[in-house]
C-alpha cells in the first residue's frame, strides 16, 4: 500500500528534491527560471533553492504530505496564510527580471480569485518524473479533500497546465479563469466546493 503521511521534518530533503523533479518542465517555472542550456527546463539548482523556501513557508501551516521517494503536496489550512516574504525574495532574486515585472499584474489578478470564505489552499502538489502516471496526486489530494467535505470546507489552487487542471476537475475543481502571462504559460484559478 502506498504510504501518504505527514512530511515530517527529517523529510524536509526528499520533499524538496521531489518537488524539483516534478516541476522542473512546469512550464510557469520554466519560463521564470529558463535554463539556457535545456529549454523548456528551470535551472535545477536555482529551482531547489526555491523549493526549498516553498517547504519552509508551507511546512508550519501543517498540511504537508509525503509518499517518500515519490510525490509531495504543500497546503494551507483555512485561515492559515504564510509569510511569503522570503518566497518573494528568494524568487525575485533567481527569476527573470523582466518576466517576473510584467507577472506581478497577472498575479495580482489571479489573486482575486482566491475566495474570501475559509478554504484549504493547495499551493503545490507534484510527484517525481518516475512517479507520474500512478495516482499519487490523487491519493495526496484526497487526504485533504476528505476533511474539506466532511467539514464543508471549499478547496483553491491555480494549475499551471491544462493536463493538472484535467485532473483536478475529475476531483470536483471548477476553472474560474485562464491568465495568460506569454504563449504556452497560463495559470487557471480553480474552486473545489465541498462534496
Amino acid at each position: 500500500m502506498t504510504d501518504v503521511r505527514y512530511a515530517l521534518p527529517n523529510d524536509a530533503e526528499d520533499v524538496e528534491a521531489t518537488l524539483v523533479d516534478a516541476f522542473l518542465a512546469d512550464p510557469m517555472m520554466a519560463w521564470m527560471l529558463e535554463d539556457p542550456d535545456r529549454p523548456g527546463h528551470a535551472r535545477p539548482d536555482d529551482l531547489a533553492k526555491v523549493m526549498d523556501v516553498e517547504r519552509r513557508t508551507y511546512g508550519p501551516c501543517g498540511h504537508s504530505y509525503t509518499i517518500p521517494g515519490k510525490a509531495a503536496a504543500l497546503w494551507a489550512p483555512p485561515g492559515h496564510r504564510p509569510d511569503l516574504t522570503e518566497f518573494l525574495e528568494v524568487f525575485g532574486a533567481l527569476a527573470d527580471p523582466e518576466r517576473v515585472g510584467g507577472a506581478g499584474k497577472k498575479f495580482m489578478l489571479i489573486g482575486e480569485y482566491e475566495p474570501e470564505e475559509p478554504h484549504f489552499y493547495l499551493h503545490m502538489i507534484g510527484a517525481r518524473d518516475s512517479a507520474r502516471g500512478q495516482g499519487l496526486g490523487s491519493l495526496l489530494m484526497d487526504r485533504v479533500h476528505a476533511e474539506c467535505d466532511a467539514e464543508r470546507i471549499p478547496a483553491y489552487l491555480e494549475a499551471s497546465t491544462e493536463r493538472s487542471a484535467a485532473l483536478y476537475e475529475r476531483h470536483g475543481y471548477e476553472r474560474l479563469a485562464t491568465i495568460e502571462f506569454a504563449p504556452s504559460i497560463a495559470l487557471r484559478p480553480m474552486l473545489r466546493p465541498p462534496q
